[in-house]
């Protein structure tokens, strides 16, 4: 009801807090590149777990107040971890940038960000690619309403959307193990740019 989807709109504002919190500690503690893989793997189990639980038989029926509950508190994690996973990646791009100027003594934060944003589009068109072959696969009715939906079509689009979602979480992880730039490379970077940047003349005043 209307009650129970302002609470979970609510639960996406505690997520953006808890994402944000979540983000430095993890990097600290575990580097930024194995932190995302480690949050991002999580995030993943979240985000298909009351659909997974539905298939294998194991959620009660709906209409029991602990389905609702589920659903609640596995959106609320995982979008609490996707936003840690953010943050993470961000950073990555962000110390990538500081490579980049020591190797071609020029900053490209507008290029490296600009390639994200096209990125992030390709993958965006990609998705609604995806999202039509699992509805089409799973012969989900066309203007269907909410009640009205087979109960065998509704198992067939979770059995299709859970390996649709885990083939590209995959794929996503795996793209991520190639970052090569650890803590130490980082460090190593800033400290090379801080000497070089000592050693520049001094701009000529106007």
């Amino acid at each position: 009801d209307s009650g129970q989807i302002g609470i979970i709109v609510l639960g996406v504002f505690v997520s953006a807090l808890l994402g944000a919190a979540l983000a430095p500690i993890v990097s600290r503690r575990i580097g930024k590149k194995r932190g995302a893989m480690i949050v991002g793997l999580v995030a993943f189990i979240g985000a298909p777990l009351p659909i997974i639980l539905r298939l294998a038989g194991l959620l009660p029926p709906n209409g029991d107040p602990s389905v609702f509950w589920l659903v609640f508190a596995t959106t609320t994690l995982d979008t609490a971890l996707i936003i840690c996973f953010q943050v993470l990646t961000a950073a990555m791009i962000a110390d990538l940038v500081d490579r980049a100027e020591l190797r071609t003594g020029r900053r490209s934060e507008g290029v490296f960000f600009a390639a994200i944003t096209f990125v992030k589009k390709t993958v965006l068109g990609l998705g609604l690619i995806a999202a039509s072959f699992v509805l089409t696969l799973s012969a989900f009715p066309v203007g269907a309403k909410a009640g009205e939906i087979p109960a065998d079509t509704l198992w067939r689009l979770g059995a299709w959307y859970v390996p649709t979602i885990l083939v590209l979480w995959l794929s996503m992880i795996a793209v991520l193990s190639s970052y090569r730039l650890g803590r130490d490379d980082h460090e190593d970077n800033l400290r090379k740019l801080a000497e070089a940047r000592a050693a520049a003349p001094p701009l000529a005043s106007i």
